[in-house]
């Protein structure tokens, strides 16, 4: 028997695949689908993060897009994450919605990678040091200010003074803008068109091979095909969870009412019981 909240006629897939066409032209180099694709090249995110470290000799060792980190009650995917070669963890992440609470976001990112990253038994003077770059198209903390380096501080006297644990976060974002160049790297992060810089080739170079070869038009169809295939999925996912939420209310309901039942039940006993007692007291009170 088919289940019709799976089905999904023509139509909507039509309306899907024009709907993710128009999206992949779009794409920005802020989109997660789009950015996921370029940070797969080293270079990349090399150029990425010298620029916004303002370190001209950090090397990145390997990438991994879409990783996969557990963490004791939930999982987190993060978008790019690097391993530097001075052993540093490095996320770089970019966020478009502002739903979400940032800061604890950017927390609980670092936490979970720490202790992902961090093999049994390790001494606490060899846990890794993680860095998150946190990329967004709004300002997250609402200072002013394009780019903003968090730490943890100790407070002394009536001054606070940072410690080092290890953690280094990065807030940055593309909607304020000034002269430097990390500012310029991140405008360039919500071009729709391609573009040519010489202060950042390999990003440039990335951006055009998937907008304007035909290689890279392929990758981008597969893209466009895997986002149909993700909506379809989100669909169903929203229509079965819908469903759920509807069953477990209705299940609550009875659930209630067989409790109300139950409990009525035990009123009426209880009231026949105090009947009965009354009688055998009227009787003992005319024996007497």
């Amino acid at each position: 028997m088919v289940d019709e909240s799976k089905v999904i006629n023509n139509s909507e897939v039509l309306e899907l695949r024009s709907e993710a066409k128009e999206k992949v032209k779009d794409f920005r180099v802020i989109d997660d689908a789009f950015f996921r694709l370029i940070a797969s090249r080293k270079s990349v995110c090399q150029e990425i993060l010298r620029t916004l470290l303002e370190d001209e000799k950090l090397l990145v060792i390997s990438v991994n897009v879409q990783e996969e980190i557990v963490s004791l009650f939930r999982k987190i995917r993060v978008d790019a994450l690097c391993l530097l070669s001075s052993g540093d963890i490095c996320n770089i992440e970019m966020q478009k919605g502002s739903e979400n609470d940032d800061i604890r976001r950017v927390r609980f990112h670092a936490s979970s990678l720490t202790a992902n990253k961090t093999p049994e038994g390790t001494e606490f003077k060899n846990v890794p040091n993680v860095k998150i770059i946190y990329i967004s198209e709004y300002d997250a903390l609402r200072n002013g200010q394009m780019l903003t380096h968090v730490s943890r501080c100790q407070k002394v006297g009536e001054e606070y003074k940072p410690i080092d644990d290890g953690e280094d976060i990065i807030f940055a974002n593309t909607s304020i803008r000034d002269s430097s160049k990390k500012s310029k790297l991140l405008g360039l992060f919500v071009e729709k068109d391609c573009f040519h810089d010489e202060d950042f080739p390999e990003l440039s170079n990335a951006v055009c091979y998937f907008k304007e070869t035909e290689e890279g038009a392929n990758v981008m169809k597969s893209l466009s095909e895997r986002l149909i295939e993700e909506g379809q999925e989100i669909e169903r996912a929203n229509t079965e969870r819908e469903k759920k939420r509807a069953d477990d209310a209705e299940a609550r309901a009875d659930d209630a009412e067989a409790r109300a039942d139950a409990a009525q039940a035990r009123a009426d006993a209880m009231e026949e019981e105090i009947k009965k007692l009354k009688a055998e007291l009227e009787k003992l009170k005319k024996k007497k």
